[in-house]
């Protein structure tokens, strides 16, 4: 008899389990945090946004125009490995819909605030890729902003079509 009743509230408990989850994923269009698998894949084919960062030396010549990942100008620049969190600088680019004074002394602060004093000069990109409809990645790099030691962060050192 005993035996029956567990078996029974085992039966409630799973049932009760199983209906909760159909209808937390029926919901909520098949992605429910604690059943999720692997949301990053589900946005396959969508557009998408980073930032790149570039350290520019002092003889080179800095161009607003957008280019190919394969043209960007001057030498890779680490922003994990310079204290920066490269979710929060891409975040702070792709979501900045008005470039102001004090948003590019804030990217300047963020770049800036563990270097030490040698000179440099980083150029900020905002990376784009979509999906062409030959099923192809088109990847573009605009050049965002200029910052770096002994520059004073103002619009002046941002790409011209962004100056508000």
């Amino acid at each position: 008899m005993k035996g029956k009743s567990l078996t029974k509230k085992a039966r409630t408990v799973l049932l009760t389990v199983l209906a909760v989850y159909a209808i937390t994923v029926g919901t909520h269009l098949g992605e429910f945090w604690p059943f999720s698998i692997y949301p990053m894949f589900s946005q396959g084919g969508n557009p998408w946004s980073r930032a790149v960062v570039r350290e520019i030396p002092e003889g080179d010549s800095i161009s607003w125009t957008p280019v190919s990942l394969d043209s960007l100008p001057g030498l890779p620049y680490g922003v994990a490995s310079n204290g920066v969190d490269p979710i929060d600088l891409a975040n702070f680019v792709s979501k900045t819909k008005t470039w102001t004074t004090e948003r590019v002394g804030a990217i300047s602060l963020m770049l800036m605030a563990n270097r030490e004093a040698d000179p440099i000069r980083l150029q900020v990109f905002r990376v784009q890729a979509r999906l062409t409809e030959s099923n192809e990645v088109d990847i573009t790099a605009t050049p965002y902003v200029i910052v770096g030691t002994g520059i004073e962060p103002g619009t002046g050192n941002l790409n011209p079509t962004l100056v508000p």
